[in-house]
């Protein structure tokens, strides 16, 4: 009787194991399933359209400008923007005036340039100088002078190297209210302009 009790036992266990083993197997794959129909709406869609590669309308384009500075260890290149993409003379004293080369109120009465002008370094990169032998500007300001009192040298090169470069200038005219620059150890004649100084980290 228990050899038959035990026999009955053992089929209706094998049956049970049966009968929940596809179950199971159904589960782990809903479950594999569920899984990866959630980890796919989590991934953002790109549609590959024209409206994935738009610019931002929001964003306002600027022009990229070099400013040169002094400070206690000397003439510095610092790359700074524009509140505008365009080059304009003003803008650019008003940086100058910003890093302390000019001082506060200086003007623009004019801005020209004659000649063939090169490529602006805006347009080149940080450190490209920009500078042909035609391109010659003149650069009439209502005052000139060093807003943290540095040297004339100091201050010239400060102005001409921010103004040639980023102008494409082969060389700049300075005037004061329309008259040559004259400072403390340095005045300039009629035939005196401002060139791109290369050693510009020398000057003190």
């Amino acid at each position: 009787m228990k050899k038959w009790l035990i026999g009955v036992m053992a089929v209706m266990t094998a049956v049970a194991l049966a009968a929940c083993t596809p179950t199971t197997e159904k589960q782990n794959k809903q479950t594999t399933a569920a899984a990866g129909e959630a980890q796919e709406s989590m991934v953002p869609h790109s549609t590959g359209g024209v409206s994935d590669k738009v610019p931002d309308p929001n964003i306002k384009p600027v022009a990229v400008v070099s400013i040169y500075h002094g400070t206690d260890d000397g003439l510095i290149q610092d790359m700074d923007s524009l509140d505008t993409d365009e080059l304009d003379a003003q803008l650019l004293v008003d940086k100058l005036i910003e890093y302390g080369v000019l001082t506060q109120g200086t003007k623009v009465l004019s801005f020209t340039v004659e000649g063939k002008k090169a490529d602006s370094a805006s347009s080149q990169g940080p450190g490209a100088e920009a500078q042909t032998e035609e391109a010659v500007g003149t650069l009439d300001l209502n005052h000139a002078e060093s807003a943290y009192g540095h040297s004339d040298e100091m201050f010239l090169t400060e102005l001409g190297n921010t103004f040639t470069e980023n102008f494409g200038l082969a060389k700049l005219k300075l005037k004061v209210n329309g008259a040559n620059f004259e400072g403390n150890t340095i005045k300039q004649g009629d035939g005196d302009f401002i060139t791109y100084n290369t050693n510009y980290k020398s000057v003190k």
